[in-house]
Parts: C-alpha cells; sequence; structure tokens
C-alpha cells in the first residue's frame, strides 16, 4: 500500500477512489504520496463521494486547477505539457492547445487563457523562459523534428534522417499517397525517431512542419530561423497546395 496522506474523505469512499485508480495517481500514474482531491469543493456544494474524488500524487495535487473544466479535459489527460505536445505531434504546446480546443469544440482562445490563468507562478516562470528559447533559437529543445537533433542549444540536420524528410516530400510530389509511404517506411524498417512505426498522422505532421523549410511558428508569429533548412520554401508550399487539392489541411504559410 503506498503512503497516504489524510483528506477529508470518509475511509469507504477512499478505498474505493484508491481501487479505481488502481492506487496511483490518476494524472501521472505515481505510487507516491497520494492524495485525494474534492472536484467540486465541499464550500461551493460538493460531496464526499466517489463521482467527486479523485487521486492525486501531492505534485500534482499541488497544481489541480480550480476549474472543473480544465480538470477533467486537459489536466487529467495530460500529465505534462511535453505529452500534449507529442500525443497532438506539434511542435509547441500552443498548437497543442488548439488541436484540443478543436477536440472539445470550445474557442481557442478561451481555453487558452483558461489554462494560462491556471497555472502557478513557477510554471508560468518556466513557460516564460521556453517562450524565450523558441524565439531566439526557433526551437525549445524537446520534441526533436525527425532530420534533426538538438545540440549546443540548436538545431542541427541528422544526414540519414534529413534524407528521408526529403524523401517523403519528393514522393508525396511526385503523387505517392501518404498512406503509401507508410507502406514504403514500413516495409524498409525505417523507424521514427521514437523508434516507432510510421503512421499517416506522422507523415503529415512532417509536410506540414515549417522548420523544415527554415521557419518556425510560436504563439500565431511565423518567424525566419538560423537553423539549416532540409526543404527549399518552393517545395514546402508546393506540397502545401497539394494537400489542400485533397481536401486535408495544409499548413496556413
Amino acid at each position: 500500500m503506498p503512503h497516504m496522506r489524510q483528506n477529508n474523505f470518509p475511509k469507504l469512499i477512499k478505498n474505493l477512489a484508491l481501487k479505481r485508480a488502481d492506487y496511483r495517481c490518476e494524472r501521472c500514474w505515481s505510487k507516491r504520496d497520494l492524495e485525494f482531491h474534492h472536484i467540486s469543493p465541499l464550500k461551493l456544494g460538493g460531496k464526499s463521494t466517489v463521482d467527486n474524488c479523485i487521486v492525486l500524487c501531492h505534485n500534482c495535487h499541488n497544481i489541480t486547477p480550480k476549474d472543473r473544466f480544465l480538470l477533467k479535459n486537459y489536466f487529467l489527460k495530460f500529465a505534462s505539457t511535453k505529452e500534449m505536445i507529442n500525443y497532438y505531434n506539434v511542435e509547441d504546446e500552443y498548437e497543442a492547445i488548439k488541436e484540443l480546443s478543436k477536440e472539445l469544440s470550445i474557442d481557442y482562445k478561451k481555453l487558452r487563457n483558461k489554462i494560462e490563468i491556471s497555472q502557478p507562478s513557477h510554471i508560468y516562470a518556466v513557460k516564460q523562459g521556453m517562450k524565450h528559447s523558441v524565439e531566439k533559437r526557433g526551437h525549445a529543445g524537446f520534441n526533436i523534428p525527425y532530420g534533426y537533433e538538438y545540440r549546443n542549444g540548436e538545431l542541427k540536420i541528422k544526414p540519414k534522417e534529413a534524407k528521408i524528410v526529403n524523401d517523403i516530400y519528393q514522393w508525396y510530389l511526385s503523387g505517392v499517397s501518404m498512406g503509401k509511404i507508410v507502406k514504403m517506411l514500413n516495409s524498409a524498417q525505417i523507424s521514427t525517431k521514437k523508434g516507432c512505426f510510421w503512421a499517416k498522422k506522422t507523415i503529415s505532421a512532417i509536410l506540414k512542419n515549417l522548420l523544415y523549410c527554415g521557419y518556425f511558428r510560436h504563439e500565431e508569429k511565423i518567424t525566419k530561423s538560423n537553423h539549416e533548412q532540409i526543404i527549399d520554401l518552393a517545395t514546402f508550399r508546393k506540397v502545401q497546395k497539394i494537400i489542400e487539392s485533397q481536401g486535408g489541411k495544409p499548413s496556413n504559410f
């Protein structure tokens, strides 16, 4: 049994909540320093019931948003910003929030504002540091795109991966579908950066990623970067036109 902290719930409710949570934090799956949290606070009429109780580790409990909508649809869905970025296979938190807002059918700016308001001051400070890094270097330093690596604070080309990126663009320009490209790469036993099989979502993300033609997008702003490009701008734009002509959503550049 993991170490538990005492919270204002009856013992039976705690046991039921722990069993439902498999004796882990329901956000990050940690088994350490577990606590119980009222989804709807007692002072606002919330009850000490199983349905109103979630199990969280001490660290997650300390940063739990008070907004019930965020708690259910954002906070408990992703254990970190990095996880959310990886899940949507995008370049930064703002693009990830945009994808989440589509899923939830909520205005992007409204959701982003809710999230920013809910964050503790120390997390806000960290994100400001990340923002500075992106604005200075064109990348925050994690979720590095296929074709690149991060060395000495800068994006550097990985030749073997960069060749695959270039091949993907040329295949697509020649009429090969994303699904066919996936089969070709998997058949050749070429793995993704994470060592996984290729999927159409991965190919789509590569074909829409501005970093490959020497630009980056951050908070709705597109900026020219100093890193070496893999694809020329003309090729990138041709690909976006093909994506759009086939009913897809191209990169708005």
